[in-house]
């Protein structure tokens, strides 16, 4: 499946989101583990998300779709059970790590492993406090990448200091501490992405946050809760941008998660002069909610690096196209991580660059763009590499330039489905080939 988009402007509308991809994760993982019976309404049913449900269905779960809502009757940990086969979670590096921490409390053994992309990711960032917690997780390979053989069983609180900024280690080592035999504490110096100790809490978990460190209780059982799962902020973030872009637009994304560890692409944004507004700002199962408006935007160049960067990670290729066609230089630090997604992001970004003629510098924590240095052209031909986020953000150039070929975006089904019908539907010129 290949996206061709053309120049288009006077993108209006409202548009209402499928549910958060991170939300909607640790809903397929975590009710499993609580007692009683809930439903979660607006689930994100990616290839991603039905990979969590599968696998947690595989352990035994009782988890039924109705009228797109996911019911649980959920009956905790202890009546989950290993299953017969290998489980296989697809490109999702959320599914492997953070189950990979519920297995390790299970009796029994289990074998873990994703797609080509997935398998090359680094593991050894949750098989070390896991295996330091009593479990005993194997790299089949030796290489410290999946497939994964995963002993589980009793385990012990540990404490642990996070060495890289990670929401998806955090969660394993939470997951696994849940079921362990005394208190968990684990300090991060960079904050990451809060998801799992906000549902966990409003689960009922006695959990506490002080400063840096999470300190959490073993031996706990939780109660089912009902979840609304808000619209996920990482594909509002493509429909922003697209605004942004395009002469005379103005659109309304409804119901959008703001969790302030997820908006780093916000603060961004407007400190490159992005016009925006925040509506009918909310609470809702303990995460923040609101809808965005957006409009037309001028942009500058900027620096991003530091703190920021874990709350807009997912976000850095789209940052990309935005400084692709700002005023000035922005310079992108301190992103080492976008070497181990799905693919090396900045090398991925780099090639589709230099497809552009922007002029830009591979650094090994990030990029330099120099802002409007494209080359005009009868047409561009980018590539996704295996990587949704590559794919859907390279795309809206098309808006802006005109006649864009971006190949290979099947991934684009792994976080947002429908990312194809939303654009068209806000005006956006978008076809499939």
């Amino acid at each position: 499946m290949n996206f061709i988009t053309s120049k288009c402007n006077n993108l209006k509308g409202r548009v209402r989101l499928k549910g958060d991809k991170s939300i909607s994760h640790r809903a397929a993982l975590i009710l499993p583990l609580c007692h009683g019976d809930a439903v979660v309404k607006n689930f994100l049913f990616a290839e991603d998300t039905i990979n969590s449900l599968n696998a947690m269905r595989m352990l035994g779960a009782d988890i039924k779709i109705v009228n797109d809502e996911v019911h649980f009757k959920a009956r905790g940990l202890q009546s989950l059970k290993p299953p017969v086969k290998s489980i296989y979670l697809g490109n999702s590096g959320t599914s492997i790590r953070l189950i990979s921490g519920i297995l390790s409390s299970i009796d029994g053994y289990f074998a873990v492993y994703g797609d080509e992309s997935l398998c090359r990711r680094p593991m050894k960032r949750i098989i070390d406090p896991l295996n330091i917690m009593g479990a005993d997780i194997k790299s089949i390979l030796n290489n410290d990448r999946a497939p994964l053989l995963i002993k589980g069983g009793k385990l012990k609180g540990i404490e642990y200091s996070l060495e890289v900024p990670s929401a998806q280690v955090k969660s394993a080592i939470i997951l696994a501490g849940l079921n362990a035999d005394r208190e968990t504490k684990i300090k991060e110096k960079v904050r990451s992405r809060d998801h799992t100790e906000r549902m966990l809490k409003y689960l009922g978990a006695d959990l506490e946050i002080k400063k840096d460190e999470i300190r959490l209780k073993g031996g706990q059982q939780l109660q089912a809760r009902d979840l609304f799962v808000p619209s996920d902020f990482s594909s509002a973030a493509f429909i922003i941008a697209a605004a942004a872009l395009t002469e005379n637009s103005e659109v309304t994304i409804e119901d959008v998660l703001l969790n302030p560890t997820r908006t780093g692409f916000l603060e961004a944004f407007k400190n490159m002069g992005g016009q925006f507004e925040i509506l009918n700002l909310r609470e809702v199962n303990n995460e923040l909610v609101g809808s965005i408006k957006v409009y037309r935007s001028k942009l500058k160049g900027i620096t991003i690096e530091g703190e920021i960067i874990p709350r807009l990670i997912d976000e850095i290729p789209l940052i990309s196209i935005l400084a692709a066609f700002a005023e000035g230089e922005t310079i992108i630090k301190d992103a080492q991580e976008l070497k181990y997604k799905e693919s090396n992001r900045i090398e991925s970004i780099a090639y589709n660059l230099k497809e552009m003629g922007i002029e830009y510098e591979i650094r090994d924590d990030g990029l330099k763009i120099l802002g409007n240095t494209y080359i005009l052209k009868d047409s561009y031909n980018f590539y996704s590499f295996k990587d949704h986020r590559i794919a859907m953000a390279f795309s809206l150039v098309g808006f802006v330039l005109d006649n864009v070929r971006v190949y290979d975006c099947d991934n684009v089904k792994t976080s947002f489905p429908d990312f194809v019908e939303v654009m068209e539907g806000i005006n956006g010129k978008i076809k499939i080939v």
